[in-house]
């Protein structure tokens, strides 16, 4: 069978600033598969070279056979792209009519559009098709824009970021039209949600500095790149006088023991001074909170 995703040394260079440096991987079959890392890490520059938004400095890429810089017309026919950030601009427009004319745009019939995009409307819940996009909250418009892309049957998606503001339950039944999705295509998505990345994907590509550093599950690239400790300890609180090296994230503060013995102290210490605490495994998200201590 033809890959979904080949690359070949791929650089990309934005003046003095490096974005990719020398990444080479394949994909051979549906499914979902992860890109994450730190902001700058490259994620967003790979999704736009593979779809065709951006040139490579240098490297080869194909998509479905098809090269990069050669046949961007055919790879763009097999291909839908939501892209990070992605607004509505046709604010007289309703979702339905949104998504109608997508398909259009896309070659479908008048009648087929229109069956797809009721279909959007109902699978995605868009209980206010007929309101005007201006009229729509930003959640309410990223949902829109979410019906929009799998409204048409491509053989690889490519999603930026595709739930930043959605309500937790909206997200849980995206990951459902994902999951379906995946059975005839490939699904290339980004995302900062760890239960995301760690609920949803087959497997994950990790980037870091323009580096492909590692690739497999989820869970065995958070047990590879995490190389102390492997338990955290979670405060409920922001507190910002304590011994021991911290985050504070949020409403919460993380620290990362060493090892079993420095565990003993920091959970002695905080309920010594009556802090409220948990104790859990290490994930991939703590892979960068970490940062240089890592």
């Amino acid at each position: 069978m033809m890959p979904y995703i080949e690359v070949f040394d791929l650089w990309k260079k934005y003046g003095n600033i490096i974005a990719l440096r020398g990444i080479s991987f394949r994909i051979d079959s549906n499914g979902i598969v992860g890109l994450i890392g730190p902001n700058g890490a490259g994620k967003t520059t790979l999704i736009r070279i593979l779809s065709c938004q951006l040139k490579q400095s240098a490297g080869r890429a194909f998509v479905l056979g098809y090269e990069i810089g050669k046949d961007d017309d055919e790879i763009k026919k097999q291909i839908a792209l939501l892209p990070q950030g992605v607004k509505a601009h046709y604010y007289l427009l309703n979702p339905f009519d949104y998504v109608y004319h997508y398909l259009r745009i896309r070659g479908i019939s008048r009648r087929e559009a229109k069956l797809m995009a009721r279909r959007a409307m109902e699978e995605f819940d868009i209980n206010f098709w007929n309101r005007n996009v201006i009229e729509l909250s930003d959640g309410m418009i990223r949902k829109v824009m979410l019906a929009m892309v799998l409204s048409y049957d491509a053989k690889i998606y490519f999603l930026d970021e595709p739930t930043v503001g959605l309500d937790p339950s909206i997200r849980v039944n995206f990951w459902e039209k994902l999951r379906r999705k995946s059975r005839n295509s490939l699904i290339f998505i980004t995302s900062h949600y760890m239960d995301e990345i760690s609920t949803l994907c087959d497997e994950v590509l990790l980037l870091d500095n323009g580096h492909l550093i590692g690739r497999g599950p989820p869970e065995k690239i958070a047990m590879k790149f995490i190389k102390k400790f492997k338990k955290k300890v979670i405060v409920l609180e922001r507190v910002s006088e304590l011994e021991y090296p911290a985050k504070i994230i949020g409403l919460y503060t993380y620290i990362y023991p060493k090892s079993e013995d420095e565990l003993d102290e920091v959970t002695n210490r905080l309920m010594h001074l009556g802090l409220p605490f948990k104790i859990e495994d290490i994930t991939i998200e703590d892979y960068f909170i970490l940062g240089d201590n890592k």
